[in-house]
């Protein structure tokens, strides 16, 4: 009995060491992972991205002439160069830009990874591969256009997105902003005078100022494939609450400031990779945009385009619940308002001496002007539109230097003040939010 058990045994052992040399043999060789000297390759032309973002650069204007949209345009080449190959391959990143000199043209194009291999700087006697960040000329225009005029921005997003098509689209606009300005300016010779709110500043001809009306930049963004996920106003001023409402129906959210942002801009190499999160990309910019100012911030430095340690204040409008805010607004108004009071008691966002506008704290103005019962429920819905709103203590005001954020949150509101601003006063009952919030119930 024990021979045959033992016979029975090594024919086991003996059938295992088959079977596991056997499998071992068959195994596929591990994934070696990306050729280190290989640069991935971005989207084919007219393929299905992930994602498809444009950055549109208005810097026809003094903005280019100090430099500001090139050093953006650096670390938006950064931020490629170091992207995660996998996020790369699968996404697009677009950039317009329409330059102060006469002698650049506008243009469109798609950045895009270049590798080299060269000898190692380390060890000459190994290989590296070097990559570089290069511009993929999509279109380039042979005569000066006006960025501002909204036909112009939807010539730019139909080249842009019949070539690059993607699952889900990104818009940012790049230029001066006024949240809310009536404005009398003029875009070419079919523009009318009348006033308007604008977006972008083209000094096209150099003796025009042209200018973007709110309404009609909403109505070209609209002619997008898909509603944004997201739209990032570098641009100061842009985080009013009239201005995103006329927005609503173009993105899902609302990425800027509510008073004068950082002269540098967003921080491209940071943010540009949140661009591309597969879910709350919105969220995920505005922490990076903010925490690099955060990080910079020193009240008691001089701030400088070069050295920003001025601060900065960032929030996100999710569009989808302002229709719920402007219904809760209009149910919950009280009927009269002391005008003088609101002027003197509600935080404005707007330092500026001698082109003030006014952009004052929505929630202190909301809280002096609601009914009383109304308070609670007016707040939960305006914490559900804010998702996300961050400022450092102090922010920085061109025309006046450093100035507190204390008690402030986040989004602006206009106030009428009647005298010399009758006609901006009379402009703003025009905007959809004064109708659909029932602001004439003040008395406005």
């Amino acid at each position: 009995m024990l021979i045959k058990n033992l016979h029975f045994y090594l024919w086991f052992f003996f059938c295992m060491t088959v079977l596991v040399s056997c499998s071992k043999d068959n195994d596929p060789d591990p994934d070696p992972g990306p050729d280190p000297h290989v640069v991935p390759d971005p989207p084919p032309h007219g393929s299905v991205a992930e994602r498809t973002v444009l950055i549109y650069i208005g810097g026809d204007n003094e903005l280019d002439t100090k430099g500001l949209p090139a050093a953006d345009l650096d670390e938006m080449k950064e931020a490629i160069k170091t992207m995660d190959a996998n996020l790369y391959s699968h996404n697009n990143l677009l950039v317009f830009y329409d330059q102060y000199s006469e002698s650049l043209r506008p243009k469109l194009y798609r950045l895009i990874k270049k590798g080299k291999v060269e000898p190692s700087k380390a060890d000459p006697s190994k290989k590296e591969l070097v990559i570089t960040t290069e511009e993929e000329l999509i279109y380039e225009y042979s005569h000066e256009i006006t960025f501002t005029n909204p036909s112009v921005l939807k010539e730019v997003m139909d080249m842009a997105f019949d070539e690059f098509p993607a699952k889900s689209y990104g818009f940012v606009y790049w230029s001066h902003g006024e949240g809310w300005l009536p404005a009398k300016s003029k875009i070419m010779a079919i523009r009318s005078l009348t006033p308007f709110r604008w977006m972008g500043f083209d000094k096209n001809n150099r003796s025009d100022n042209f200018k973007s009306e709110i309404n009609e930049l909403a109505d070209a963004l609209k002619q997008a494939p898909k509603k944004f996920d997201f739209i990032l106003f570098d641009a100061c001023f842009m985080l009013s609450l009239e201005s995103s409402y006329e927005l609503r129906d173009c993105a899902d959210y609302i990425i800027s400031s509510p008073t004068e942002t950082p002269g540098p801009g967003a921080p491209y190499s940071d943010v540009v990779p949140m661009m591309f999160s597969s879910s709350q990309a919105a969220i995920k910019m505005a922490e990076a945009y903010f925490k690099y100012y955060n990080d910079k911030y020193n009240p008691n430095v001089r701030t400088t385009n070069s050295n920003w340690t001025g601060g900065v204040s960032l929030g996100v409008l999710d569009c989808t619940k302002l229709a719920k805010l402007a219904d809760v607004t209009k149910a919950n108004l009280s009927t009269s308002s002391n005008l003088n009071s609101l002027l003197n008691e509600v935080f404005d966002y707007d330092k500026r001496p001698n082109s003030h506008v006014g952009y004052y704290d929505m929630v202190q103005l909301m809280e002096k002007v609601l009914k009383p019962t109304g308070v609670e429920e007016w707040m939960k819905a305006f914490n559900d539109a804010l998702p996300y709103w961050k400022t450092t203590p102090k922010n920085y005001s061109s025309l006046i230097g450093m100035f507190s954020m204390e008690g402030t949150h986040g989004v602006s509101h206009y106030i009428p003040s009647g005298g010399s601003t009758a006609i901006t006063d009379a402009d703003y009952q025009k905007t959809a939010w004064y109708k659909d919030a029932g602001l004439s119930q003040l008395g406005w």
